[in-house]
């Protein structure tokens, strides 16, 4: 199994300590995988309803020019990234 290491503040890291009978690692995977179901839902959901609009509208990925498809490309990908950080965990 990988590992992944990540760096706390000196202050949490001693709230955190007193708290000693929780499995930090356990409570980080769960958070996660939590945060990664919400990602994977959210594209299906946008994914579904973009392609629902498309086949509405009789849209083709061939009336795209290959330069405005790169920036729109571009454009979402910046969308993700803000959305992706904008996700509430329960």
């Amino acid at each position: 199994m990988p590992n992944i290491t990540f760096s706390v503040s000196e202050d949490l890291y001693k709230r955190m300590k007193k708290f000693s009978e929780i499995k930090w690692t356990t409570l980080y995977r769960q958070i996660i995988e939590r945060y990664l179901e919400k990602l994977e839902n959210l594209n299906v959901e946008k994914i579904t309803e973009l392609s629902e609009r498309v086949i509405k509208n009789g849209f083709s990925m061939d009336d795209i020019p290959f330069d405005k498809a790169v920036e729109i490309y571009k454009k979402m990908r910046q969308l993700k990234w803000e959305r992706t950080y904008s996700i509430q965990i329960d």
